[in-house]
């Protein structure tokens, strides 16, 4: 019962977070394309700006449930993802799973281990997805920098049948004396790609017709 309790409560605390980053956020707009809007937003307490993505994916909450609980795709639609493979399945919507992303020379490739936590307001549909990087769950690996912080959440929506509006928002630290002004420069990069790649993704035909028995589709 106490876990239960202190999960709900993350998982209140997480809305909160992101509704507050929302709303007091000034968004600047990036990029504007193909259906996929970018913006990035100072951050409070971080040299590394925010990222949110906009957009509508032709997909159920069920499809992108599957894309996301199976981490092993991730190299075909997230972008600089080298590997990424499951830890610990701890429930039907909540897992740990282990990522390695490629970054370019003179800096070591990144990796890190990411808590992903699934849950839907039943009221509205509403689906909620948290995303963050968590410690001693796997140790260091020799040639790889370990990410010191992420912090990604999603709120989705069904709009139509099969249609979907997702806000994304992103917070990180890609650690190993990466100069800001340089993540900055190209941060918007790599999440429209990821997401545009995300949009074909998610019309495949292995994850249409999912069903879970966290979500009301």
């Amino acid at each position: 019962m106490r876990l239960l309790i202190g999960k709900i409560f993350c998982l209140l605390l997480a809305i909160l977070c992101f509704n507050v980053c929302f709303s007091q956020t000034e968004w600047t707009l990036k990029k504007d394309r193909d259906g996929i809007k970018v913006y990035t937003g100072k951050a409070a307490d971080s040299k590394f700006n925010m990222i949110r993505v906009s957009c509508k994916l032709n997909g159920s909450l069920s499809s992108l449930a599957s894309i996301l609980l199976q981490p092993e795709f991730q190299p075909e639609w997230v972008i600089a993802t080298k590997t990424s493979k499951l830890v610990k399945r701890l429930a039907s919507n909540h897992i740990y799973y282990y990522n390695i992303a490629t970054v370019p020379w003179p800096f070591a490739n990144r990796d890190m281990v990411i808590d992903l936590l699934i849950h839907q307001d039943s009221l509205t549909k509403k689906m909620i997805i948290n995303a963050n990087s968590i410690d001693k769950v796997m140790p260091p690996v020799a040639g790889l920098e370990r990410i010191p912080f992420t912090q990604a959440t999603w709120e989705v929506i069904p709009i139509a049948f099969n249609q979907i509006q997702v806000e994304y928002i992103l917070k990180i630290n890609p650690g190993g004396g990466v100069p800001a002004w340089v993540v900055n420069m190209f941060i918007a990069k790599a999440p429209f790609e990821s997401f545009y790649n995300l949009s074909k993704f998610i019309q495949e035909k292995q994850f249409q017709g999912k069903q879970f028995d966290f979500i009301k589709n």
